[in-house]
């Protein structure tokens, strides 16, 4: 619960940067017990709900793991044994992949 509060306070930091044309976000939080915690949200301030998640090893872009937000804008997933990068993919100019922590 903790780290929702702080992923969703680092979101509205993010919602009241300068307005962008219906942008996706999203933060990683590490919840201490090797999961990690995504939460993603829409430059107008929707919450990314239902949006596929997927995890690829950064050396080759193998998938490692997919799954999707919840209702909340969140996923949850354990964090890979190796460097990874994560992709939040809403379509067509909804699509934003970063490296994962």
């Amino acid at each position: 619960m903790r780290t929702s509060i702080i992923a969703l306070a680092l979101l509205t930091l993010l919602w009241a940067a300068p307005a962008r044309a219906h942008s996706l976000f999203f933060s990683l939080v590490e919840d201490g017990e090797n999961t990690i915690e995504l939460a993603g949200a829409f430059s107008d301030g929707t919450l990314a709900m239902g949006i596929p998640v997927k995890i690829y090893g950064k050396e080759g872009g193998a998938l490692l793991w997919q799954g999707r937000t919840d209702e909340f804008g969140l996923c949850l997933f354990e964090r890979p044994g190796e460097p990874y990068e994560v992709e939040l993919d809403a379509g067509p100019g909804h699509r934003v992949r970063e490296d994962g922590i």
